[in-house]
């Protein structure tokens, strides 16, 4: 993972920073305001672009960072909140499918906020529109079983 780090640039810290060092993990490019939320939150931000599988790998990889932020997969916030470390999400709420991209960009400038369109990913198949809301801190993670067959 070292050789895919790379530093993004953070303001200096403010009375809104609570984090000193966030691991950012993401393949893409922020939105404008992503950045200008995440340098309100962390003092120093390193960014790598995938999370290893191996748990003891994973260990060695967020071990020096207070909080690990990104769009993060279920098993993975489970693993990093077992090893003490903050997650935090990037909120992207839906707001539906457009059948062109022009319709996709009607529908995004009219929710007020930056987002995102991805394109069909077949031929006939809509786009799809979310919008960014904000960061969200994922505090407790409770998985509740129900008994369906007994024996």
């Amino acid at each position: 993972m070292e050789a895919n780090q790379t530093q993004v640039p953070s303001q200096t810290m403010n009375q809104s920073t609570q984090y000193k060092n966030c691991l950012l993990v993401t393949r893409h490019r922020l939105l404008k305001s992503q950045e200008d939320d995440l340098t309100k939150l962390c003092k120093k931000i390193t960014k790598i672009e995938a999370l290893p599988n191996d748990v003891e790998e994973l260990k060695k990889t967020v071990d020096n960072y207070d909080a690990v932020v990104g769009v993060i997969p279920l098993l993975f916030q489970v693993q990093l909140i077992q090893l003490k470390k903050s997650v935090l999400v990037f909120y992207m709420e839906s707001l539906g499918t457009a059948k062109s991209k022009a319709e996709a960009d009607d529908l995004l400038a009219k929710s007020g906020g930056e987002g995102i369109i991805l394109p069909p990913s077949k031929e006939g198949e809509p786009y799809r529109v979310s919008v960014y809301r904000g960061i969200n801190k994922v505090k407790i993670i409770v998985v509740e079983e129900e008994v369906i067959i007994q024996h």
